[in-house]
């Protein structure tokens, strides 16, 4: 699947869940911060007059370097129109964590562990909602095992490094133009539009200063950027912490929760 796509369709199958209305509160997304430090361009490489090609290619080399990340934004499913928000922070181990809001209607929190298991815990009144106040009882604060092949298993995309953006694969199709200067939060930035035989258009804005690593993503090109999809990145190379998964806390079933007998 291609790479920007495959979030909006991970965070899509999310909303598959849902049945009803639950009333937790939705958390936005957080402002991009300072990268991880990296080499910087030669001081007669400056990044206002690089060509697209360069651009890709120092997001690719600085991107390939990184051990983590901060992801916060939201994506759009285009069919449904549903809204999904997130905040997640993975690794190159295939770890993550993630807080996700689908589109007013609930939230869950999302776990991959390094033995690439994927785990989902609805918030206590989402799953009153879906199953009703006494599965919701039984099944407080517990995380739901999601199986290879369960309709919620592409949710496992949103943690993956390399497939998440188009600065992952350095082998990928993928061509750039050069977009406008700018900021992103505080940090000077340096679009790129970018596009693909599969997908796009999108833009990107790379840090203009130290290593040249993913600051936003949007989809779609100058006015129509960031109706679809935004998702900011920050706090490289801080490390993943996962909730603490005690062996009954985890359900071995998949979503959407069963009574149990």
């Amino acid at each position: 699947m291609p790479a920007n796509r495959s979030v909006v369709v991970a965070l899509a199958a999310l909303g598959l869940a849902l049945t009803a209305t639950a009333c937790d509160g939705a958390e936005g997304p957080a402002a991009a911060g300072a990268p991880a430090s990296q080499s910087s361009p030669s001081p007669t490489e400056r990044v206002a007059s690089m060509t697209g090609k360069r651009l890709l290619d120092k997001g690719r080399e600085a991107y390939g370097h990184v051990s983590s990340v901060r992801m916060a934004g939201f994506a759009v499913d285009e069919d449904s129109g549903r809204r999904t928000g997130i905040q997640l922070s993975a690794d190159r181990k295939g770890q993550c964590a993630a807080k996700v809001d689908v589109d007013g209607k609930g939230q869950f929190e999302l776990v991959r562990t390094a033995e690439r298991t994927l785990l989902v815990r609805p918030a206590a009144a989402t799953l009153t909602a879906m199953r009703g106040a006494e599965v919701a009882e039984r099944y407080r604060d517990r995380w739901f095992k999601v199986p290879p092949g369960s309709e919620y298993s592409s949710m496992a995309e949103l943690c993956d490094l390399t497939g998440l953006t188009a600065f992952g694969d350095p082998n990928s199709e993928w061509s750039g133009l050069a977009g406008d200067p700018g900021t992103v939060g505080d940090r000077a930035s340096m679009g790129v539009m970018l596009s693909s035989k599969e997908e796009g258009p999108w833009t990107a804005h790379l840090a203009a200063e130290g290593a040249m690593v993913p600051l936003r993503l949007e989809d779609g090109w100058g006015e129509s950027a960031g109706k679809r999809m935004t998702l900011d990145f920050t706090d490289y190379d801080v490390p993943v912490v996962l909730p603490s998964l005690s062996a009954g806390s985890v359900v071995d079933g998949d979503l959407p929760v069963k009574a149990a007998a």
